[in-house]
């Protein structure tokens, strides 16, 4: 074991040794009493495993490591002493002011990424999901933390192989497949490394190797983080429930490590992806089932390139896009997140399709998680912030009781203001990270129980999306990861039957009047809005064939035809909203065109002194509903045609195909009109192709004219 430890020791040095004196003698002592003599010699005849069962359990890893307390003392040295090189470092650069701070910059980055890499497997992860936040690390971190994606140390092939002879044992085909991998492997990465080989058919393959060993050390460093930084962290005032959250993270990690279970969440990706929008635009490596196992995973290898150093950066845009509705079906429909999207995780491939790599790291999301937070995320898009601090309860942000501080506080137009900011794109970098965190501490501190916390489901969509947003930010500057949910929202809330969905829709487009139904007319700009995001989707779903994807091409008037009468026919939320609208908008034109012929008509006197129009005359000989509700329109009726108007208008810029009007003035506004006369020569033509269900569509219409007539002559005059 003392030998071993030494060579071990040796290796560290090699790599990652220190210009520092100080801690070369600490990395001697903590990789002496680390490495196989604390194992072997104190820990003798126990069990070996800190997490029996195979799962996370901080219970079992203190019970395993409170009677091994040198090899704790030794990784906490060696944890101490590399943070301490590193932040003397930084320290100096600090105190030596900003300039030598900007001219060291790149030299820290790089010695920071060693540390890490040195530190190991959580570190690196830590790292890597620092590495791609452009928006709040200086552009020499990034470089520098960059390379913990693709330039993490191998470990000897010899031991790779063993391993893999391990696992798959006698199986068919396991020396041949041994005989085709590459000497050396083709990635290194923080839990295992990957080699290229072929299968006996010749189908070129990717076997992903563990690293020896993996499973003590991530429980040792869990504990650390569990049982020290933890409490550490909320002892100077970080909010939330930081043990919980280092649960959630730890549980992740170390299913991270069965390699069967990874197996499982792709093939799962697939099957669900298959069943909706997304087939053919997306997907994982088909898992080779026959030689995997829970250290050992081979699937069909992937061509491909990494998003960010793509070829086509005109597709970038897209592929973010796309990404991004994917990560966001994954949370809000399937309810199996992957939590890995660093650079190196996704790939384009010669299709233009999305490939995602590496789903050993996974997190559920429950049903109702899921309709909460799309409930937010409407918000969000549709700017409805004073819903956000409700929204905070709901999630967990604000503790039970939380809402009267939240009204009291200030907060709701503290939250108005950074929420618009970020709507706006940028990131972070458009807001005072410093302030902001120091504000919400502020907050925190003026109510008695605390205002805000974290809740421990969020450690893992936080990271999930912070690295799709650095991902987007990196290829444009003003990349809005807030707009970007709309695609995808936009979808949900038009096609989700959920009564709690339907509630989203409904405050989409009407805003705060949703629930008056007496009073509430479609917001023109938030229809467009949720419009624009549905094409969109359309648009970053399709498979690339030589077009440019990054262009928006105009609704055919038949798909638009058909899409809007397949609305009317299938039962949901947006069905219902429609008729309503339709019926109102119908109703109020009715009445718009018998008040103007009624005007239009000859004036007839009557014995004494009385004037009225002949066709009302006619049509109402008594004159009983002059004065009614049933034939004025009211404020309601004239702001409903006003946003007809506004939304035929908007169809323009939607709906193409329509024969160029030559008469058209400067605004338009003869194009708007073919183009809306198109549109209604389809939906007469199609709806008589579907004429057997007519019937069924006018009785909704029926149904709801007969409601609001009730409704209108229940408000009186």
């Amino acid at each position: 074991p003392v030998l071993r430890a030494t060579e071990q020791a040796r290796v560290q040095w090699q790599l990652y040794g220190s210009e520092h004196p100080a801690e070369q003698v600490g990395l001697g002592l903590s990789a002496l009493l680390l490495l196989e003599l604390v194992r072997e010699v104190v820990a003798a005849g126990g069990d070996e495993r800190p997490y029996p069962r195979d799962a996370y359990d901080p219970d079992a890893a203190r019970a395993f490591f409170v009677r091994r307390p040198l090899e704790v003392l030794a990784r906490a040295v060696e944890l101490g002493v590399r943070s301490a090189g590193f932040g003397g470092a930084l320290l100096s650069d600090w105190l030596a002011g900003p300039a030598a701070l900007e001219a060291n910059a790149e030299e820290r980055a790089l010695q920071l990424a060693k540390v890490l890499t040195a530190l190991g497997p959580t570190f690196i992860k830590a790292g890597q999901s620092a590495s791609i936040r452009t928006d709040l690390l200086a552009p020499p971190y990034i470089r520098g933390l960059t390379s913990l994606q693709d330039q993490v140390p191998p470990f000897p092939t010899d031991e790779a192989t063993a391993l893999i002879r391990e696992e798959l044992g006698e199986a068919e085909g396991v020396e041949a497949l041994l005989d085709s991998l590459s000497a050396e492997p083709v990635a290194a990465a923080s839990l295992g490394q990957v080699y290229r080989g072929a299968l006996p058919d010749g189908t070129p393959i990717a076997l992903k190797v563990q690293r020896p060993r993996m499973a003590r050390q991530i429980a040792l460093d869990m504990l650390l983080i569990r049982e020290v930084l933890a409490p550490l962290a909320s002892a100077v005032g970080l909010p939330g429930d930081l043990v919980g959250t280092a649960d959630a993270w730890g549980e992740g990690f170390v299913a991270e490590l069965d390699y069967s279970a990874e197996a499982a969440n792709a093939a799962l990706f697939n099957a669900n992806v298959r069943q909706g929008q997304l087939s053919g635009s997306v997907f994982a490596p088909p898992v080779v089932e026959g030689f995997s196992s829970r250290r050992v995973l081979t699937t069909e290898w992937v061509d491909g390139e990494r998003l960010d150093r793509c070829r086509a950066p005109e597709d970038v845009p897209r592929l973010c896009s796309l990404a991004m509705s994917t990560y966001l079906q994954m949370m809000l429909q399937d309810g199996v997140l992957h939590c890995d999207p660093h650079p190196g995780n996704l790939l384009r491939t010669a299709e233009g399709k999305l490939c995602i790599l590496d789903w050993g790291l996974v997190t559920t999301i429950s049903p109702d998680l899921q309709l909460t937070l799309i409930e937010h995320v409407a918000h969000l898009t549709a700017e409805d912030y004073a819903k956000v601090p409700n929204d905070l309860v709901r999630l967990g942000f604000v503790p039970e009781g939380g809402e009267t501080d939240i009204e009291s506080s200030g907060v709701v137009d503290y939250l108005t203001f950074v929420y618009s900011t970020w709507n706006s794109g940028g990131g972070a970098s458009k807001l005072d990270v410093p302030a902001l965190l120091a504000r919400v501490q502020e907050l925190t501190a003026e109510t008695e129980n605390g205002l805000f916390q974290i809740p421990p489901y969020f450690a893992y969509i936080a990271k999930s999306f912070s690295v799709l947003e650095g991902i987007g930010l990196s290829s444009d500057p003003d990349y809005s990861i807030v707009q970007e949910t709309l695609p995808y929202i936009s979808r949900r809330i038009m096609s989700d039957p959920s009564p709690r969905t339907a509630g989203a829709l409904e405050t989409f487009v009407f805003g705060d009047v949703k629930d008056d139904r007496t009073a509430r007319v479609l917001s023109p700009k938030r229809v467009e809005t949720l419009l624009q995001g549905a094409r969109k989707y359309a648009a970053a779903t399709a498979a690339v064939d030589g077009a440019d994807p990054t262009l928006l091409q105009p609704l055919d008037t038949e798909a638009a035809a058909d899409a809007l009468l397949d609305t009317l026919q299938t039962p949901s939320p947006l069905q219902a909203l429609v008729v309503e609208q339709l019926t109102l908008v119908l109703a109020a034109s009715s009445r718009q065109l018998w008040s103007r012929l009624r005007d239009a008509s000859p004036r007839v006197e009557l014995a004494g002194g009385e004037d009225r129009s002949l066709l009302g005359l006619l049509v109402d000989p008594l004159g009983l509903f002059r004065a009614s509700r049933l034939v004025e329109n009211d404020e309601r009726d004239h702001k409903a045609l006003e946003a007809a108007r506004r939304l035929v208008e908007a169809a323009s810029s939607l709906v193409g195909g329509a024969p160029a009007d030559a008469t058209a003035g400067p605004d338009g506004e003869g194009a708007a009109n073919a183009e809306a006369a198109a549109l209604a020569r389809a939906l007469v033509r199609k709806a008589w192709e579907r004429r057997e269900h007519i019937p069924a569509i006018s009785r909704l219409f029926l149904v709801e004219a007969l409601d609001q007539t009730a409704a209108r002559l229940g408000r009186g005059r």
